[in-house]
């Protein structure tokens, strides 16, 4: 139910008239043109989105009432052992981890015997093998695999 409205909610989004303005001229270089097929490519200027206010107010009531929801999604382990020193390496990890990547969430569990640190919500496992590449190619970590896991809701 909740993604129905999610759904919908975005459907609305996209389906609302954009307008582009350049100090009031129209560009009549994309008169006719699939302005989303331009997205990601190189160029300069201005878009203006104009947006209702119930649309941005119904969105900020979706984000606040599931912010608390669980997803299933992937995150990135960088640390599971079993070792005496285990505990002390995981919280090091963890710490160091956090120095390096503000942004992105650390956790950290016990499952006896294991202590296992694992990092990032995503939606995608796409998103979470380019990051465990990225962490991967760093070095920094001896370990580094995706897991599916309930992730926390995104942050927009």
């Amino acid at each position: 139910m909740k993604k129905n409205k999610l759904l919908i909610l975005l459907a609305a989004l996209f389906l609302l008239p954009f307008s582009a303005a350049a100090q009031s001229a129209v560009d009549s270089t994309v008169l006719g043109v699939d302005i989303l097929s331009l997205i990601g490519k190189k160029s300069t200027g201005t878009a203006t989105v104009n947006q209702s206010l119930e649309l941005r107010h119904a969105l900020s009531r979706h984000i606040s009432t599931n912010s608390s929801t669980k997803l299933q999604g992937y995150r990135v382990r960088i640390f599971f052992d079993s070792d005496r020193t285990a505990r002390s390496k995981s919280e090091a990890i963890a710490a160091g981890f956090s120095a390096q990547y503000p942004g992105i969430p650390v956790y950290r569990s016990h499952v006896s015997p294991y202590f296992k640190v694992t990092v990032g919500d995503f939606r995608t496992r796409i998103d979470a093998q380019r990051f465990a590449s990225r962490l991967t190619n760093s070095g920094a970590y001896r370990t580094v695999f995706v897991v599916k896991e309930q992730i926390n809701y995104p942050s927009f």
